[in-house]
């Protein structure tokens, strides 16, 4: 990923899977849990999972309303939106593939 301020952001594959998520749903709101980037690659890897979602959010590419943890069921980020800036982002990366 690169500085907060450039909207053509070189996002890892795991980043643009979770703005495309969003994006399908965009205007509406989605929980976020660590089941939506499981792959063969990293398996349910909650760490790189609530990593990966604030480093989207702290670099302004989507918005959240609440992140829990519990033992039950793990980290979830609540009413979670794809932002402006994360559209762009991803859209600059359909255009250079």
């Amino acid at each position: 990923m690169t500085s907060a301020y450039s909207p053509e952001a070189n996002l890892s594959e795991t980043e643009r899977y979770v703005l495309g998520s969003l994006n399908q749903t965009w205007p509406s709101a989605a929980t976020m849990t660590p089941d939506v980037i499981e792959s063969e690659d990293n398996g349910r890897n909650p760490a790189l999972f609530v990593d990966t979602v604030q480093t989207l959010s702290d670099n302004g590419m989507i918005l959240y309303e609440a992140f829990l943890t519990g033992t039950g069921s793990g980290p979830r980020f609540l009413d979670t939106m794809i932002t402006a800036r994360g559209k762009a982002a991803l859209q600059s990366v359909d255009i250079d593939a």
